[in-house]
C-alpha cells in the first residue's frame, strides 16, 4: 500500500492566537511495502504527519492518497502506534485490550483468538503466554511489541510508529527494529517510523525523510549508506550477512558466528 502527501500543510487552533503551521508545503511518496524512517529534531512535524497518515488529522490543506495498486483505500488501512504505548493499553489483560476493537466490530470469538495469536506470534509473542498478563507488567521492549500486536489485529498494509525506540536500551531496539523488518518483508508491510534516532535504523530502513520546522528538508537512499554498501558488497563476494544488520557492531558479530559454525563444521 503506499502513501502520497501532495502539497500537504496542517495549521493547530486555526484562526486562533494559538495558531501553530506544523506541517508546511510537504509532497512526498512512500511506495508499497517500503521501510521508511522521518527523522529530525523534537517538534520538527514528525508525529503530526504520521497522525494525518492515520487519518487521525485531516490535512489544512493539499491532498494525501493511501492506495492499493489503482485501488484508493480509506484511512483505515494505515495502523498508528503512539510514542508511549503504555497510554494505548487500558483493560487488565493483553487478551482483553487487544481483542477490544474486535469484540466491538463483531468479530466472532473464534476469529478474535486466531488473529491474536497471529498478531503476538508477528511480534515474538507467544499467545498462551501472554493472553492473561497485564500490559503494565510487560517490560519496555515487550509493550512496543504488544502495541505494534494491537494494530496487527486490524490487518492494516501500513504501520506508522511514533519514537519506538525511545527508553530503550540497545538490545531493546535491535528487537523493535528487527521485528519491523521481519513484518515488511514477511508480511508486505509497508513501515514508516518516526525518531529521531535515524541513526540505530539506517542499515536496514530504505529511505529516510529529514523533516525540519515542518518542511522536508532532505531525503536519503539508506542503500547508499556505509553499512548498507558493506553488506551488500559481502553478499556479492560471497558472504551474506542476512537482513537487519543496523550498524558495525552487529554486522561483526555476524561475522564472528559464521567463523564460528564454520569451525565447527
Amino acid at each position: 500500500m503506499s502513501v502520497i502527501f501532495e502539497d500537504v500543510t496542517y495549521i493547530y487552533n486555526k484562526d486562533t492566537p494559538m495558531e501553530k503551521r506544523a506541517i508546511k508545503d510537504i509532497s512526498l511518496s512512500i511506495s508499497d511495502g517500503e521501510f521508511v524512517v522521518l527523522s529530525g529534531k523534537a517538534g520538527c512535524g514528525k508525529s503530526t504527519l504520521l497522525q494525518l497518515m492515520g487519518g487521525i488529522l485531516g490535512p489544512t490543506s493539499g491532498s494525501i492518497t493511501i492506495s492499493s495498486g489503482a485501488k484508493i483505500e480509506a484511512r483505515g488501512g494505515v495502523g498508528v502506534v503512539f510514542q508511549f504505548p503504555e497510554r494505548q493499553f487500558f483493560e487488565n489483560s493483553i487478551y482483553a485490550d487487544l481483542s477490544f476493537p474486535l469484540r466491538r466490530g463483531g468479530v466472532s470469538e473464534e476469529e478474535i483468538e486466531s488473529r491474536l495469536i497471529s498478531a503476538l506470534k508477528a511480534v515474538d509473542m507467544d499467545f498462551h503466554a501472554y493472553r492473561d498478563r497485564s500490559p503494565m507488567e510487560l517490560s519496555s521492549g515487550e509493550k512496543r511489541r504488544a502495541a505494534i500486536a494491537s494494530v496487527l489485529v486490524l490487518d492494516p498494509q501500513v504501520i506508522a510508529m511514533d519514537e519506538p525506540l525511545a527508553g530503550l536500551d540497545q538490545k531493546g531496539k535491535r528487537e523493535i527494529i528487527q521485528e519491523l523488518k521481519r513484518l515488511q518483508k514477511e508480511a508486505g508491510k509497508t513501515v514508516v517510523m518516526a525518531t529521531q534516532e535515524s541513526e540505530a535504523v539506517s542499515g536496514v530502513c530504505d529511505r529516510t525523510f529529514y523533516l525540519e520546522n515542518g518542511g522536508l528538508a532532505a531525503t536519503e537512499n539508506s542503500s547508499l549508506l556505509p553499512i548498507p554498501s558493506l553488506v551488500n558488497l559481502l553478499k556479492k563476494k560471497g558472504l551474506d550477512l542476512g537482513e537487519g544488520v543496523m550498524d558495525a557492531e552487529e554486522a561483526f558479530l555476524r561475522i564472528r558466528s559464521m567463523e564460528k559454525k564454520a569451525h565447527e563444521m
